[in-house]
């Protein structure tokens, strides 16, 4: 970590992290794995949102689990990153997706505020080359562990296997 002298009593600390980047390549289709994907997980919605506006804190948590599902995760936010390639001249079959667990993201943000940095997690999807279909992600583990925090980590590492799980799911002709 390196830290800079004070200006106007602003200090910004740098650290150098060490990213494990993940890419699975399936040959099915992106039409069949994006919707795959997004029918099988469920959302984080306005429905929860309001809830918990209304401090309705047994409701949230039992709307937050039937969202995780089986697969202990949901999408937050899908961003149509292909469809923005329109202003460059030419869309793409690509979309960004935040996904996770707003369970698991309230115990490490309990533990380290900062960790909600990486909650949700961001995963890409586009059709390849090949034409097929490709999901490209940073490993939840290797973006936590920096806070070195056993509880963190823990969790981390269940991001870890969830989301491969899931991702192979969807991808699997």
């Amino acid at each position: 970590m390196t830290q800079n002298p004070p200006q106007n009593g602003i200090t910004i600390d740098r650290t150098p992290l060490a990213i494990q980047h993940i890419r699975i390549t399936t040959p099915r289709p992106y039409p069949d794995v994006k919707q795959a994907l997004e029918s099988r997980l469920g959302r984080l919605d306005d429905k929860i949102r309001e809830l918990l506006r209304q401090d309705r804190i047994d409701e949230v948590r039992a709307a937050l689990q039937r969202a995780a599902g089986e697969d202990g995760l949901a999408i937050h936010y899908i961003g149509p990153h292909g469809d923005w390639l329109a202003l460059q001249g030419q869309r793409q079959r690509a979309t960004a997706y935040l996904i996770g667990n707003v369970l698991y993201a309230v115990q490490m943000t309990g533990v380290r505020l900062a960790a909600g940095l990486y909650a949700p997690l961001r995963v890409v999807l586009y059709e390849n080359a090949a034409g097929g279909s490709t999901f490209e992600y940073d490993l939840p583990s290797s973006q936590f562990g920096q806070f070195g925090e056993p509880e963190i980590d823990r969790i981390a590492a269940e991001l870890d296997r969830r989301l491969e799980a899931l991702l192979r799911k969807v991808g699997t002709p």
